[in-house]
């Protein structure tokens, strides 16, 4: 070979001694497209030898603007996924949730769902609130959403029921349905009025200052109201109603401006007293005049108090009840940044508060005893998996280095490839910082991902310019040029292979588009960058640091063999025996070369049959570090009665995990602290003791929050009513404790001990996090059946044949219906006549009740003002609460006086019946009345049988008797026959709407249809499917284009199958199922096994032209490309080593690295002997049928 002179004049005489017209029209369109070629890359790395110090600067740009990105681009556990929402809620307090549905909810659904694009609407009614969720398509933008939503709203407040709280417009972010952090606000000198009175009217609006926060709502406390609770004895002895008190309360409390008087020179502003400056001042005022001319007071009847709402919602944290504001993010809010600006601000605004009440008499001594604290901050857990995944790919780097020093045996050639993998990086960095993408867990995992790849190739030319160095009579600079060149060709075919896999992701929906798409975006630049850094840095680099080293007279002589084209020499110094044991066993292989095909067919049928059994889910199980239990009491429960049943389940928790604050406060909280530490006695624990106590704990926090506080908090809360709580548990050490195992254990704890002295509670545990919640657009469970019909006794009916089938299947636990219509009512029947002949109105009546049991200010709402900070507080009048403790306290309600002054009471002219029941929530999805009944998982099992199992149960049901309805298999629909029928045939074309045609025809017109993960996990799969086709039918179209051929890169995609096998072998081995994470690495699988092959038979069909045998060029090609496909492989696999493990916060990734690292294994391991088996029996029936056609010719 010519080795001076022009570097293509040796292509001019390839064409001579050529065999057959069709090999020499190949090598002539060959050195076509190669003097094509030599303007364009091969020019450019000429330019790069001759001018290293442009390489070089370029390299430092990407440095220096790739670390200034780094230091910018904010960090996030999932990606930016904006989602068009917005909620509604609206309030009438006291009202009943079936009121609530027919006069408020469903108008404003009715009005709100003629926003144009809007996709789907979901509300619930509960008493006194109501909350609607309009959902709209990915075009509709949030602000637009919000206009019209907003704009439908108020127009609807003309027709809304008197005494209607304007409807509130919020965004919604399904994707945020985790609070991110709780602030929580302590202070052992407030009450819980006062409490609630600071996070609401200061903490809360200095927390939304905060960009990207939303905290709209406090939990726990009591609002604070100025009550007059009158006596009923005292009423009837004067003669008077509690209408008449709050009507005097309304005169005495007037807020009515006096204007301003010009006297002489001066203009005067005018002042009343109208407001009383004191609550106190309220009680000597009168109510009214006696038949003997006194005056009634308010004293003389009741007393006026500074005090609390009835109390609907209780929070407790470490056992002490305090009050606490969730924060939420904003749509496209970065988690981290939230929260490190809410650290860094909680001490402004508690000096600002505490500044603010300075001057108040009453509030400002205590607020120096305020404490506000950032408690169950989920950013913890982000930051835990974005360190884990940098540890990954810290490693995953280590470790590949370390495989190229050993293979190459040279520092200064390793550094050469090691540089690949930060600049790439770097690069990377850049192009998502200015595409607007954030570091996360996709991310971040794909970089992690990525780092073993990086560098193939970068191996791959410097493999092939070192075996240039070696050839006798060349410099460096032109070995550099030569090795460069020659590879230059198949490493971009293969580049763009491997980038085409990523194609399918745009056409993916919901939320694997919303994970994906950034994570092929981190890895498509990182790759385009490597391969710019293979073909430029690495000769130029490689030329400086490495230069020539002697060889052996011998080797010298065997570089010299035609098998110094394109393919090298297979005598390489450093092949040693491993090059040679390989060589022995292709030439084996060769011989039996359809045995070697059999065994691999036969190797693919046990994989598909292996991955046919492969357990399925949405997404792999994540320890957060923390779970939720939701409680349920039997409907009706007093919140009095529900706080100490979580008194009791926190007893459990502690018992089970430990003490959250064994030393905090002065007494210890729960009984099983004091079992254990102090044999029972109640005292406060030693020093010793605390410390064993805090090292045996492995609780952090215990947060409660029971029942639901009729406000903003409504909108947010999982709880329906007073029955209802949840438990917030944050773990110590999550790296440390099994989440799972301690639910488990919980699950079978808390029935055991509580049920005796507690029957009927139900018990349902959450383990996600908020990577789970986002996964899950809010679903509390993985698997959710919604009854869809408007008569709630049926689908109640439906609900139950559900749950006792649901709960026969193994792997199905807390398996619960979401609504319950047994709630106790007592139904007052005004009886219209009788209040006629008494004078009474039912307006009449229905206020004495409503101000008796709830206060006057449900239906006339006056205001009082605290001078002291300029707050207005609700004024009304009631019954103190305790009184109401009969029904005949009820009946003996006097509505008014006769003529005559004989007290007409509520029994008079009313029928009372306590035997109706009623819903405490009411659903609608589309206007429609729903009920949900949800499930989760045991960990043991996963999603996909669990719900096969389910659906196969209510298929045989005969009550029942499901049937498919006509849109039920809606989400393939728009696919083509013949692959809805690999889709039936993968069990992913399953029915998800079932119309009910048991029960002799009573449920007709009713529906379940399947909601929640294992939609998502299906629709995903099915995109999936089409993903991995269109990537093997892509990757194979652009190698058609490298090779010219339609038949060589079907022998290039024999590595794909090959590659399965190993992705079903090892998900079998390590217990890890199929998923979303699994499905994309299979995805990227097919885009890193192609490359090995596509270089190899690029180097055979070169010793083809040269003249060699078939047999020759295939074996040749092997044993040249056998030590940097062996380097590239492990170092692919070495790097996803870590990841494949799965650190502590990067359990997320697992299944991804481990598909690559199984299908890495097996498609260089196989293929080493399937790719030439295969070769040598298509290129010889290829020249056969090449040669036949000659002769005929």
């Amino acid at each position: 070979m010519s080795v001076s002179g022009d570097p293509l004049a040796g292509e001019n005489a390839d064409c001579k001694n050529l065999g057959t017209p069709q090999q020499s029209n190949r090598v002539v369109a060959e050195i076509t497209a190669r003097r094509v070629f030599r303007f364009g890359i091969h020019r450019m790395i000429r330019t790069a030898l001759k001018n290293p110090y442009l390489v070089i600067v370029h390299v430092l740009i990407v440095a220096v603007i790739g670390t200034v990105s780094l230091a910018r681009i904010p960090a996030d556990l999932l990606p930016t996924f904006t989602t068009s929402a917005a909620q509604i809620v609206c309030f009438y307090p006291g009202m009943p949730p079936e009121v609530m549905e027919q006069d408020i909810m469903s108008r404003l659904q009715r009005w709100t769902g003629q926003s144009s694009g809007i996709e789907h609407q979901e509300a619930k009614a509960m008493q006194g609130v109501c909350v609607v969720k309009d959902f709209f398509h990915p075009n509709i933008s949030q602000s637009e959403a919000l206009s019209q939503v907003s704009m439908y709203a108020m127009s609807d407040m003309f027709y809304l029921p008197p005494g209607t709280i304007p409807p509130m417009v919020m965004p919604f972010d399904p994707t945020a349905s985790v609070p991110l952090c709780l602030v929580s606000v302590s202070n052992p000198d407030m009450t819980d009025s006062e409490l609630y009175d600071v996070a609401y009217k200061n903490l809360r609006n200095n927390l939304q200052s905060i960009s990207g926060v939303i905290a709209p709502a406090v939990n726990g406390g009591t609002l604070r109201r100025i009550l007059c609770y009158v006596e009923p004895e005292k009423l009837r002895a004067h003669g008077l109603t509690i209408r008449d008190v709050h009507a005097a309360l309304r005169r005495q409390n007037v807020l009515i401006p006096a204007g301003s008087a010009k006297i002489q020179d001066k203009e005067f502003y005018i002042y009343t007293n109208a407001i009383p400056d004191r609550v106190a001042q309220l009680n000597t005022a009168p109510i009214t005049v006696g038949t003997q001319g006194e005056p009634i007071l308010f004293s003389d009847v009741g007393q006026v108090q500074d005090t609390r709402q009835i109390q609907t919602n209780i929070v407790r944290v470490n056992g002490r009840t305090l009050v606490y504001v969730p924060v939420y993010r904003q749509p496209g809010a970065n988690t981290i940044e939230i929260v490190d600006r809410i650290h860094d601000k909680l001490d402004e605004i508690k000096a600002r508060l505490q500044d603010e009440k300075r001057n108040d008499p009453v509030m400002g001594p205590k607020m120096a005893t305020l404490e506000l604290n950032v408690v169950m901050d989920q950013s913890v857990k982000v930051r835990e998996s974005i360190d884990a995944l940098w540890i990954a790919g810290v490693l995953g780097a280590v470790f590949a280095g370390l495989v190229v020093l050993v293979f190459l045996r040279n520092l200064r050639a390793t550094l050469v490839i090691i540089i690949a993998i930060p600049v790439s990086i770097l690069s990377s960095l850049i192009g998502l910082y200015f595409t607007g993408n954030t570091i996360n867990a996709m991310t971040l995992g794909g970089l992690a991902l990525a780092v073993g790849i990086l560098i193939d190739q970068a191996i791959v030319v410097l493999d092939n310019v070192e075996r240039h160095m070696i050839m006798p009579g060349k410099g460096r600079l032109r070995a550099a040029w030569d090795g460069a060149r020659e590879v230059s060709t198949p490493l971009l075919v293969s580049t763009i292979t491997f980038m085409v896999v990523f194609f399918p992701v745009i056409f993916l929906s919901g939320l694997a588009k919303f994970l994906f798409t950034p994570l092929a975006m981190a890895v498509l630049f990182a790759i385009a960058a490597s391969y710019l850094i293979a073909i430029f840095f690495v000769p130029v680099a490689a030329a400086r640091l490495m230069g020539r080293r002697d060889v052996p007279q011998a080797e010298a002589a065997a570089s010299e063999s035609p098998t110094d084209g394109p393919g090298g020499s297979p005598m390489r110094t450093d092949g040693g025996w491993l090059v040679g044991g390989y060589r022995r066993l292709l030439l084996a292989s060769l011989r039996f070369k359809w045995a070697v095909l059999g065994l691999s067919v036969a190797l693919f049928t046990v994989a598909v049959v292996v991955m046919s059994q492969t357990g399925t889910e949405l997404f792999p199980p994540v320890d957060s570090g923390q779970f939720t239990i939701y409680v349920r009491a039997p409907s009706g429960t007093r919140i009095e009665k529900s706080e100490e049943l979580v008194k009791a389940v926190e007893n459990v928790i502690v018992d089970v995990i430990g003490d959250p604050a064994p030393g905090n406060p002065a007494e210890v909280v729960y009984p099983a602290t004091l079992r254990k530490y102090t044999a029972g006695a109640k005292r406060k624990l030693s020093s010793v003791e605390v410390q064993k106590a805090e090292r045996e704990s492995r609780c952090e926090m215990l947060i409660a929050n029971i029942g639901v506080l009729m406000d903003w908090p409504a909108a947010y809360t999982p709880n329906t009513g007073a029955m209802d709580s949840f438990i917030l548990v944050q773990l110590s050490d999550a790296g440390a404790t099994d989440v799972f195992e301690l639910v488990r254990q919980l699950r079978e704890e808390l029935p055991r001990k509580l049920n005796k002295k507690f029957p009927g509670v139900e018990y349902a545990f959450d383990t996600g996090g908020i990577l789970t919640a986002a996964l899950n657009m809010g679903e509390p469970s993985p698997i959710h059946l919604q009854i869809v019909g408007y008569d709630l006794e049926k689908a109640h009916e439906i609900a139950d044949k559900l749950t006792e089938t649901m709960s026969q299947v193994e792997g199905a636990t807390d398996v619960r219906v979401a609504q319950r219509t047994d709630y106790p009512m007592i139904k007052v029947e005004i009886d219209r006549i009788a209040a006629a002949d008494r004078g009474v109105t039912p307006q009449e009546a229905m206020e004495a009740l409503v101000s008796a049991t709830n206060s006057s200010i449900n239906f006339d709402p006056a205001f009082w003002i605290d001078p002291a900070n300029g707050n207005h507080y609700f004024l009304g009048s009631q019954y103190p609460e305790e009184r109401i403790n009969s029904l005949d306290t009820l009946r003996m309600i006097v509505v008014r006086e006769d003529q005559d002054g004989t007290p007409v009471y509520l029994n008079d002219i009313a029928r009372f019946d306590t035997t109706k029941t009623g819903p405490a929530v009411i659903n609608h999805r589309n206007i429609t009345r729903v009920t949900d009944v949800f499930a989760n998982v045991d960990p043991s099992y996963d999603l996909g049988s669990v719900v096969a199992a389910i659906e196969d149960k209510l298929a045989a049901h005969e009550d029942l008797a499901l049937e498919p309805t006509r849109d039920s298999r809606a989400a393939v629909s728009q696919y083509p026959e013949w692959f809805q029928g690999i889709l039936s045939g993968i069990g992913l074309n399953r029915p998800t709407r079932f119309e009910i045609t048991g029960g002799a025809g009573r449920y007709a017109g009713m529906t379940i249809e399947l909601h929640g993960e294992v939609r998502s996990m299906r629709d995903s799969f099915v995109d999936f499917a089409l993903g991995l086709v269109l990537a093997a039918v892509l990757v194979y179209l652009v190698i058609v284009g490298q090779f010219r051929s339609f038949v060589d890169p079907l022998i290039v995609m024999v590595t794909v199958p090959m590659g399965f096998i190993g992705v079903a072998l090892i998900l079998k081995a390590t217990g890890t199922r199929l998923n979303i994470q699994s499905f994309m690495g299979i995805i990227m699988m097919i885009g890193i096994v192609v490359e090995y092959t596509i270089v190899l038979l690029d180097f055979a069909n070169g010793r083809l032209e040269q003249g060699a045998s078939v047999e020759q060029a295939i074996v040749d090609a092997a044993l040249v490309r056998f030590r940097p496909i062996l380097m590239t492989s492990m170092t692919t696999i070495l790097a996803l080593l870590p990841m494949a493990i799965g650190f502590a916060g990067g359990e997320a990734d697992v299944p991804l690295a481990r598909t690559i690292v199984g299908g890495v294994m097996a498609a260089t391991l196989l293929p080493s002997f399937v790719v030439p088996s295969l070769y040598v029996l298509v290129k010889r029936h290829k020249d056969t049928t090449e040669d036949q056609d000659a002769a005929w010719a």
